[in-house]
């Protein structure tokens, strides 16, 4: 198993786990609605994605086929195209199972997909939510992943195992290759997509 093989898998087998923290939040309870965990109502991503994440914890370090120990592997390009999601994932445990199942799977991809220079996947339980940064050679990159079998199915079922969610994406200069968590935390702010 190469190197890199032995990081995805270590990404996936995280995943697994941290996938189950969000449940563990707030006891349980889902909060009200507009709140982490809360039912539906929440108006926007801006007004209602405010929950401070400073327990956010990364599943692994940033990395993927085009970024490995810390630098851009390959000719740099001026811009890259990064993009977050963020997800408060249900409190009960046939949602958080089929978090699992759905995360599992486009972890297993990310690997093998075109275009992708690099990722990151976190979990903050304060607020009950998974985020994640990718970072792709271009739009039509991020574009074939979004129409791929495993990401489809997990759009299909946002309502199933989510509260609410946002997703974005936005133009990244190499020297800002990985973007931090607070870029995402501004760009999902913002966010016209929202769910």
């Amino acid at each position: 198993m190469s190197r890199m093989d032995s990081a995805f898998s270590r990404v996936a087998r995280l995943a697994l786990i941290a996938a189950l923290v969000p449940a563990c939040s707030g006891g349980g309870e889902a909060g009200a609605p507009g709140e982490p965990g809360g039912g539906a109502g929440a108006e926007t991503a801006a007004s209602a994605f405010t929950c401070a994440d400073d327990d956010m914890q990364n599943l692994a370090p940033f990395g993927g086929p085009g970024f490995q120990d810390g630098t851009l592997t390959g000719a740099a390009q001026d811009t890259y195209v990064a993009s977050s999601t963020l997800l408060w994932v249900k409190a009960d445990e046939a949602s958080q199972r089929r978090f699992i199942e759905l995360a599992t799977a486009i972890v297993a991809q990310l690997p093998a997909q075109e275009g992708l220079i690099g990722f990151v996947l976190g979990t903050s339980a304060k607020c009950g939510y998974a985020r994640t940064i990718t970072v792709w050679k271009d739009e039509e990159a991020m574009g074939k992943f979004v129409m791929s079998d495993a990401h489809l199915a997990a759009m299909a079922a946002t309502s199933e195992i989510s509260v609410q969610g946002a997703v974005t994406h936005w133009a990244v200069g190499a020297g800002d290759v990985p973007p931090s968590w607070d870029a995402a935390r501004e760009k999902i702010a913002a966010a016209e997509t929202s769910y």
